[in-house]
């Protein structure tokens, strides 16, 4: 069963930009100040609304947009492989006041283009993860991952537990698979660099512009391959426990990389009921340009989320 996320009423008319820089890995080239997380010129705060919170680097992992006084929740977010924390720069004037974005900031992306990846694959970069964003777990928080984000969302969620965070109130997890079924797709890392970067452009992740940019793209490319590299890689434990909080599919209803049945299996690893898949407007990178549809189901999904008056048991971050 599919869910299909309604117009918001009141939302913006416009989505949020696409990010600039790079699509896929949001590297700038060398010397390009980092993202401040700001909307891009132009794009108005909601109507009444203070103008959104930028992002500040808070440690090499976090960007954090902070709200005034304690949040009633935190959205703890994930790009997708290659991308940086400035994909959700907008997200704090999209989303309701009270929901403050915590966006992670991974080795080899944007101002840690030369930060290397922690040796031995998925699980140490998520136990990174899980050690950066600990101290944001204090209040109550639900996470976002896109594409290879939702399944870094999933394992850090799952290490924050292992350490005595609370969990998450919910993963949504947009534009990928449930990690326990194969790759279908064929590996591009290896591939030659002409033959690597068509396949990237046929994913729709990177803007024409920047891949035709030669001079860019020779800085970008060996940063490309090593996150492909590490997520082609990556293999789901079907045996593994199953994840210890409710997890929300979302998916672009234009996706013709993951299947309405791969985003439904992720209810098959979780301990709590399964959710219907949603779907929202535009396809695998739909999160590009969030659509007023695309918002609207994430608020709602927030709005399930969030606890219904805020408690203070320590002070947060």
């Amino acid at each position: 069963m599919t869910t299909t996320a309604p117009a918001p009423t009141g939302a913006p008319t416009t989505g949020a930009p696409a990010p600039t820089g790079s699509a896929t890995t949001g590297t700038p080239a060398p010397g390009t100040p980092a993202p401040t997380g700001s909307p891009a010129p132009g794009t108005p705060a909601p109507t009444g609304s203070p103008a959104p919170a930028a992002f500040t680097a808070e440690s090499p992992w976090v960007r954090r947009a902070a709200r005034p006084g304690r949040p009633r929740l935190r959205l703890l977010c994930f790009p997708y492989a290659g991308m940086g924390a400035s994909l959700y720069r907008s997200w704090p004037g999209l989303l309701p006041e009270d929901v403050e974005v915590v966006a992670v900031q991974p080795p080899g992306r944007e101002d840690r283009a030369r930060d290397a990846l922690p040796a031995g694959g998925v699980g140490p970069l998520a136990r990174a993860c899980a050690l950066a964003l600990r101290p944001y777990t204090t209040v109550p928080y639900a996470v976002y991952g896109h594409c290879a984000g939702a399944v870094l969302g999933a394992e850090t969620a799952r290490e924050l537990v292992r350490r005595g965070a609370e969990p998450p109130r919910l993963l949504i997890a947009a534009g990928h698979r449930a990690p326990h079924l194969p790759a279908t797709g064929r590996p591009l890392h290896a591939l030659p660099d002409e033959d690597f970067l068509d396949g990237v452009r046929a994913l729709g992740g990177i803007p024409e512009r920047l891949l035709a940019n030669a001079a860019f793209m020779e800085f970008l490319l060996p940063l490309l391959r090593a996150d492909f590299a590490l997520w082609e890689g990556y293999r789901g434990d079907p045996d593994a426990a199953p994840l210890p909080f409710p997890v929300l599919p979302v998916r672009g209803d234009a996706d013709t990389v993951v299947t309405e049945a791969e985003a439904a299996a992720w209810g098959e690893r979780t301990t709590a009921p399964p959710r219907d898949v949603v779907h929202v407007p535009g396809g695998h990178y739909f999160v590009n340009d969030m659509t007023p549809q695309a918002v609207a189901a994430v608020v709602s999904a927030l709005e399930t989320a969030r606890p219904l008056a805020s408690t203070d048991p320590e002070e947060a971050p």
